[in-house]
């Protein structure tokens, strides 16, 4: 139900326009809506509906996703809401989303009661093309992709529009600060499998989602496009959980084939390729090292 529900919007520079959108389209299926405010929040510009369940939290500098995230989480837990979703500040939920992902989530809890978090399936809806992201498995030493019908148990999910049941939450369970921003949710996902916990996947609830500025594809591979600050930490916290994360073999074949796809996107897509390669080089060093936390 609606009061059950906490979301949570993680802001940094957001386009107001489409935050308000956001805002929009989710108020009448939460309870209460934080705003976090990483940096360039304008309260003033986002004349929407439902500005009765808005709370914002700004901690005066960018803390990063997993710290806003675990703020969420021990604000909902102490406040008496069952479940929390998350947002990116660009995400573009319909307005069914919400209730589908919860009564899915219900439904199979009812059957197993280790579920315990649930995403959409998302939809890169650029330039007239319909690209599903699949959602990911990992075997013993293999990987697979399902994008089926039904709700079913998954591998990871992204942090936009995952909705997860607080009663898991805890001191064992936060998501990790250090890693600040990329990886955040694999991580979280990954302990939580290995505690026999189950993570879902449906189709029964879709959502556009842009996941980099701009994709590049060929026969082969698909090439993103970022700012040399995010291939810093794309980079660092691929090598740090190569480094030093208790991963299977499926899951280090996973970071390696994203931190090759890292290197030639910085080489090819971004505006600013030596200086993304640079960051590249320095995010790996860090990562060897555990060098962690805020962009320095």
């Amino acid at each position: 139900m609606t009061r059950d529900i906490l979301a949570i919007i993680i802001c940094f520079k957001p386009n107001h326009e489409r935050l308000r959108g956001l805002i929009d389209a989710i108020s009448g299926s939460v309870g209460r809506i934080v705003l976090f405010d990483n940096g360039g929040l304008d309260v003033a510009k986002l004349a929407c509906t439902g500005a009765e369940k808005i709370q914002v939290e700004s901690p005066g500098e960018n803390v990063g996703l997993a710290t806003a995230l675990n703020f969420a989480c021990e604000y909902g837990a102490k406040n008496g809401y069952r479940f929390l979703i998350s947002f990116d500040q660009d995400s573009t939920p319909p307005a069914e989303m919400i209730p589908i992902l919860e009564r899915e989530l219900l439904a199979y809890q009812a059957k197993n009661a280790r579920a315990i978090a649930i995403g959409p399936q998302l939809v890169d809806v650029r330039d007239g093309k319909e690209m599903i992201s699949p959602f990911v498995r990992f075997g013993k030493i293999g990987i697979s992709k399902w994008s089926g019908d039904g709700t079913e148990p998954v591998s990871q999910l992204i942090t936009s529009g995952c909705m997860v049941d607080l009663s898991v939450w805890g001191t064992e369970n936060r998501f990790n600060d250090e890693l600040f921003i990329d990886y955040v949710d694999n991580n979280w996902c990954w302990r939580m499998t290995r505690k026999k916990y189950l993570v879902l996947g449906t189709s029964r609830a879709r959502m556009p989602h842009e996941l980099s500025e701009e994709i590049k594809e060929s026969s082969y591979i698909s090439l993103n496009k970022y700012g040399w600050i995010r291939r810093y930490f794309q980079m660092r916290n691929g090598v740090y959980h190569l480094a030093h994360e208790s991963l299977s073999l499926a899951q280090r074949l996973y970071v390696l084939r994203a931190m090759i796809v890292v290197f030639l996107s910085s080489v090819i897509s971004d505006e600013r390729p030596l200086q993304s390669v640079w960051q590249c080089m320095r995010g790996a060093a860090h990562g060897l090292v555990g060098r962690m936390g805020a962009y320095r």
